[in-house]
């Protein structure tokens, strides 16, 4: 792989790990204020957007895919649980799936940039 090649998987990888920042601290937000259409659809462009970096980074396709999985589950859950007062045992277990998810795509992203960096 060329140095050019290199950097655009390291690039890739750094803004998709920064995304995932802010997507968690969203997400986390939308939860809490379930029906926020205006944040609905921000984590619905930030979702996109990961999914463009991911098509650049196949090494990642099952952790991306993991996180997409329980990130509707997550909204169906919110959806259908309708979080106002106690949250649902359901919505903790969504919650917690999608936090792993999320967790996981993160260090598959920093471990992949980090290794990527020592290739140079």
């Amino acid at each position: 792989m060329s140095a050019p090649q290199f950097r655009a998987i390291d690039a890739a990888a750094f803004q998709l790990a920064a995304l995932l920042e802010r997507y968690e601290e969203h997400v986390e937000q939308l939860v809490l204020s379930w029906l926020d259409m205006d944040l609905y659809a921000q984590v619905g462009r930030e979702v996109d957007e990961m999914r463009l970096h991911c098509a650049s980074l196949p090494q990642l396709s099952v952790p991306w895919v993991h996180l997409l999985i329980s990130h509707t589950e997550l909204i169906h859950c919110l959806w259908k649980c309708s979080p106002a007062g106690e949250p649902s045992p359901l919505l903790v277990e969504c919650r917690g799936k999608h936090a792993t998810a999320i967790r996981d795509l993160r260090e598959k992203c920093i471990y992949y940039f980090s290794r990527m960096e020592r290739a140079h």
